[in-house]
């Protein structure tokens, strides 16, 4: 899955500064986190998330913003929208850690700034880190995350983003395309329908997710999705599907 990472400082030097360190995390952990935002202005922030609604962002706020609203209020609003979100609070104001408390942001971490820069970055890295093993175990633990293998590296996404699973013209593997890419890997089909029970068995060779389909045509038994992917479903399948769409 796709881990989204929010960053809000005032200051333009230090946004950019802070932007490079996450990048040079990206670069070396993982191609799935993406930096959706980054701005001087919490006002941005609210407008982002009211656009594009978000589950379970990485957001990085100072707490003074030199603004009307403050890290603190900011992260306060983003609780309201994003209910699974990480807060992490970067600031010097480490006096100021007690009000997150009292305001119940549940902020993951307080990094304070004025630290040596090795120790600055390794707390960036750390809590990144710290933020995607919560992600990914609560997608887990919910249902809502398609796990696996490729090689020794294990893969999440979230089951929203997930439009078709089906057969590769390579035995024992399988193809899954998502709404931002295409991925394969070894697997069966039937274990997976039935670890998943919300993906539907359009044909012998393809699971479907019904949430991602954007047409339907029931005289051709044809499905389409993002990206013009178009599949085709079994006639016996036809009267679930409506059922399930």
């Amino acid at each position: 899955m796709s881990y989204s990472v929010i960053i809000c400082e005032d200051d333009l030097v230090q946004l950019e500064q802070f932007e490079v360190l996450v990048k040079n995390y990206m670069l070396f952990h993982s191609e799935l986190f993406d930096i959706a935002l980054k701005t001087q202005f919490p006002d941005e922030v609210l407008s982002f998330l009211n656009d594009q609604p978000t589950n379970g962002g990485i957001y990085f706020l100072d707490i003074d913003l030199h603004s009307k609203m403050n890290g603190i209020d900011l992260a306060s609003e983003i609780r309201r929208i994003d209910v699974q979100a990480k807060i992490i609070f970067v600031t010097t104001h480490d006096e100021m850690a007690p009000l997150t408390f009292k305001r119940k942001v549940e902020a993951l971490d307080f990094i304070v700034k004025d630290q040596p820069i090795e120790d600055f970055r390794q707390n960036i890295y750390d809590t990144l880190t710290l933020a995607k093993t919560r992600i990914d175990k609560t997608m887990t633990r919910q249902k809502k995350c398609f796990s696996f293998t490729v090689g020794n590296q294990i893969y999440r996404v979230s089951l929203d983003d997930v439009c078709i699973v089906e057969t590769s013209t390579i035995p024992h593997r399988l193809n899954l395309y998502t709404h931002t890419g295409l991925y394969e890997f070894y697997g069966n089909l039937n274990e997976l329908e039935k670890k998943y029970p919300s993906l539907f068995r359009a044909n012998r060779s393809c699971l479907i997710n019904p949430e991602s389909i954007s047409e339907a045509n029931f005289s051709k038994r044809k499905i389409t999705f993002d990206k013009g992917l178009v599949r085709t479903f079994s006639i016996g399948k036809a009267k679930k599907l409506k059922s399930l769409m």
